[in-house]
């Protein structure tokens, strides 16, 4: 949808006081002559069929029955990752990146490493700026686009090169099933130039198995991580310490990286800078430090099982490890977590927060793991500090969403940062005062 077509029109914006929205506001009043902007939100959806284009705030489902009604009535629904695949200029490589999880690092470190090689490149979409306030700068050469489940589910547009880091089971009520937020993902990815995909993931695998434009990350004859080291099929690269990131999943997001800078013709030595000048992005396995022996970890970005067993992996030394686990209940299955903990059972401790955190705690309990039941992060860290061994490691991953008790990750994790430094810091001080009388 080219902007001219809206000129004149009678334009909603739902979600108008969100980021999203301000950026879809800015961008109407810039580029569309003479529009009646109508402000939706859940106060007064009635005046959606008053609208002629609604553009949509990402948070809002795609299936509600009030967009599918407004539909049969003729209105129009856009997305802002839409009207910038429209209105871009035609220079403007646009290189897609999306998965469960990992695509916020996978993508920062795609634009880490193309700004290293000293392109014009902008990042946005789900992280950083909206993409419609990309459209306001100069025009870029490449737009690194990080597009969340939500995004892609009504994305028109064809991207240059596309990465899908993995599909595991999330957002149940926005997409109403695992099965179409599968098919969300993957409609980014199969309007793609260059897709490329996961081959160590078995759902991607399942869901993506004849795509012409698809090409392969973690394989053996691909870019992947073998015995410590980047390899493209059989020919070393780099140490994976070259990548300053813990886990081995990061690395293997890495290797999309190496793939689109493969296509993209850069020398490997720039690459190699990149990597080892990368930082890592806050609340993703962020080591907030050491206190009392005892080290630290934030990885609220966590809402899945899956990324919660990823943080154990990255972690795991041997030593004692305390995981805070629990959050707003998606329906998420946690059976495959507790299976995976139970040969650790004499190392480890789970400490659960609400809402999911009842049913993490009865399935520990179950299968004789310790485990100690929650309401607070005060409380959560109280209990994970006074049960954890020196040397022992305390990691908040929570496997699911935060909207319980914090408007996002960020919020979580900061809390969780601070009752870590704060009130750990108090205990300790307090100790030593009284070991000092």
């Amino acid at each position: 949808m080219l902007w001219h077509n809206l000129n004149a029109k009678k334009i909603g914006i739902w979600g108008i006081s969100g980021k999203e929205g301000q950026s879809a506001l800015h961008a109407v009043q810039s580029f569309v002559k003479n529009p009646e902007i109508i402000a939706i939100d859940e106060e007064n959806l009635t005046r959606l069929n008053e609208c002629e284009f609604v553009i949509k705030s990402p948070g809002v489902s795609l299936y509600r029955p009030e967009i599918l009604q407004a539909k049969k009535n003729g209105v129009q629904f856009l997305s802002g990752s839409t009207l910038f695949m429209a209105n871009k200029p035609q220079q403007t490589k646009v290189i897609g990146i999306t998965g469960t999880k990992g695509k916020s690092t996978t993508g920062s470190l795609l634009y880490h490493t193309l700004k290293t090689a000293e392109l014009n490149v902008a990042f946005g979409g789900n992280i950083g700026k909206p993409l419609l306030d990309i459209l306001q700068d100069e025009p870029y050469d490449f737009v690194v686009a990080e597009l969340s489940s939500y995004q892609c589910a009504d994305f028109i547009g064809t991207c240059d090169m596309c990465i899908l880091t993995n599909l595991f089971p999330e957002h149940l009520q926005w997409h109403q099933s695992h099965h179409q937020y599968y098919l969300d993902k993957c409609h980014l990815i199969a309007q793609a130039k260059v897709a490329f995909i996961n081959g160590a993931n078995q759902t991607v695998l399942s869901y993506l198995p004849h795509l012409p434009n698809a090409r392969f990350f973690n394989t053996v004859d691909t870019f992947h991580l073998h015995d410590g080291s980047f390899f493209n099929a059989t020919q070393r690269l780099f140490s994976q310490e070259t990548l300053h990131l813990v886990g081995t999943h990061n690395a293997e997001n890495a290797c999309a990286v190496l793939s689109i800078a493969n296509q993209l013709h850069l020398d490997l030595a720039i690459v190699q800078q990149a990597f080892k000048t990368f930082q890592s992005l806050p609340h993703r396995l962020q080591n907030i430090g050491v206190l009392n022996g005892i080290t630290f970890i934030d990885d609220s970005i966590s809402t899945t099982p899956e990324t919660a067993i990823a943080a154990f992996k990255a972690h795991d030394k041997g030593q004692f490890i305390t995981l805070l686990l629990g959050g707003f209940d998606r329906g998420q299955d946690y059976h495959s977590l507790i299976d995976f903990l139970k040969p650790y059972q004499n190392r480890i401790c789970l400490i659960t927060l609400p809402d999911t955190g009842q049913r993490i705690y009865e399935l520990a309990r179950q299968s004789n793991l310790p485990v100690w039941a929650t309401s607070t992060m005060q409380e959560a860290v109280l209990t994970a500090y006074r049960q954890t061994p020196k040397d022992g490691t305390v990691i908040l991953s929570p496997a699911a969403p935060s909207y319980n008790l914090y408007k996002n990750f960020e919020e979580r994790g900061l809390d969780f940062q601070k009752k870590a430094i704060d009130y750990v810091s108090n205990i300790v001080q307090m100790n030593y005062r009284d070991n000092s009388r």
